[in-house]
């Protein structure tokens, strides 16, 4: 349960109290075609809000075009609050009604399946699940979750708060601060694809000794491989989220606050700078340097260096305005074909 009062008190500024008892309850979270009696609902354009109203919500969320709309009071209990941004509020709150605690909680501070090397440290309020491992000489900070079957390896630091969910694998000796979250059967610290050939032509592998390092508050989803360095560091830096689907080659560095989308891929000591953001299936080659405040969209290629910020798209990579009409010239290649045929027999 989540009552107004508690929102106001712990987020007091971003939310304003409109109208309505602050003592007010939510048990659960909804969307506005989905409203039930006792729910907490946002509201970000004004002809929602008689239907969520119907529904009997025990708290309403509404943006600031919606609040002169917004009844002084109702026949049933509501609270109305303002937010400043309503998407800033739904990360906010909704994180109260996921869960996430109880799928950890549930098994207890360690369950008894968990492996747990002697040598390791183990921080306060860690819960272990079943089955996770955790090796020689690891050290995990205060508040974290590890789920069950997570591995991680000899020498780890895995810092303060940080979320490790189910069946995740986190390399020898790699680093991860704080509040960081890292969802099922990604890997982080796997070898590098790195080869040479002998002198009959074979295949002669480069062992991988470097790790990867991650930053603060960075979330990883499922499904990921993060590749350690050959003799350094892979660097993820603070605030950079990654979607499902996503491989992050050796060497590279991923600059802060970036984001990268299902299927994004980049190859070997890349540098992408700060701020970035690429739709999904975006690939970058190697040994590239990318600019801060670059936007890639959808399914564009990098292979050469990007050295100023700004949108591209397409491939070859282009300007963003000149990768559309380059993709609507591709559309009309056939048309353009025949009338130059004819012109041509002319």
């Amino acid at each position: 349960m989540l009552s107004a009062r508690a929102i106001l008190g712990q987020y007091p500024n971003a939310f304003t109290h409109v109208s309505g008892d602050l003592e007010c309850q939510a048990s659960h979270c909804r969307s506005a075609d989905e409203a039930r009696v006792g729910s907490l609902v946002f509201v970000s354009r004004t002809e929602h809000l008689a239907a969520v109203l119907a529904c009997q919500p025990a708290i309403v969320v509404v943006d600031a075009a919606v609040t002169p709309s917004v009844p002084m009071s109702t026949d049933f209990p509501c609270c109305f609050l303002q937010a400043v941004h309503v998407r800033a509020a739904m990360g906010l709150l909704l994180q109260h009604f996921d869960g996430k605690a109880e799928r950890f909680s549930q098994w207890g501070d360690q369950h008894p399946t968990a492996v747990v090397h002697g040598s390791a440290v183990i921080g306060r309020r860690v819960l272990l699940g079943p089955y996770c491992v955790i090796g020689a000489r690891t050290v995990i900070g205060d508040d974290c979750r590890v789920g069950a079957h997570t591995v991680i390896e000899n020498d780890a630091l895995i810092g303060e708060g940080t979320t490790l969910h189910p069946h995740v694998f986190i390399g020898a000796r790699c680093e991860l601060g704080a509040r960081c979250e890292i969802h099922p059967h990604s890997t982080v610290g796997s070898d590098g694809f790195a080869y040479s050939r002998d002198a009959n032509g074979k295949p002669v592998k480069i062992a991988q000794v470097g790790i990867v390092k991650i930053g603060d508050d960075v979330e990883i989803g499922g499904n990921c491989s993060i590749d350690r360095a050959t003799l350094t560091a892979t660097m993820i830096r603070s605030g950079s989220k990654l979607d499902n689907l996503c491989h992050i080659a050796h060497n590279c560095d991923l600059g802060e606050n970036g984001f990268y989308t299902a299927g994004f891929m980049m190859a070997g000591s890349t540098r992408i700078g700060k701020n970035f953001m690429t739709g999904g299936n975006s690939v970058v080659a190697g040994h590239l340097t990318i600019a801060d405040n670059v936007e890639l969209a959808g399914r564009s290629t990098v292979t050469n260096d990007v050295k100023e910020g700004g949108q591209y798209g397409g491939y070859p990579l282009q300007p963003l305005r000149d990768a559309l009409k380059t993709l609507v010239s591709l559309g009309k290649l056939n048309e353009m074909r025949k009338k130059l045929n004819a012109l041509a027999k002319r």
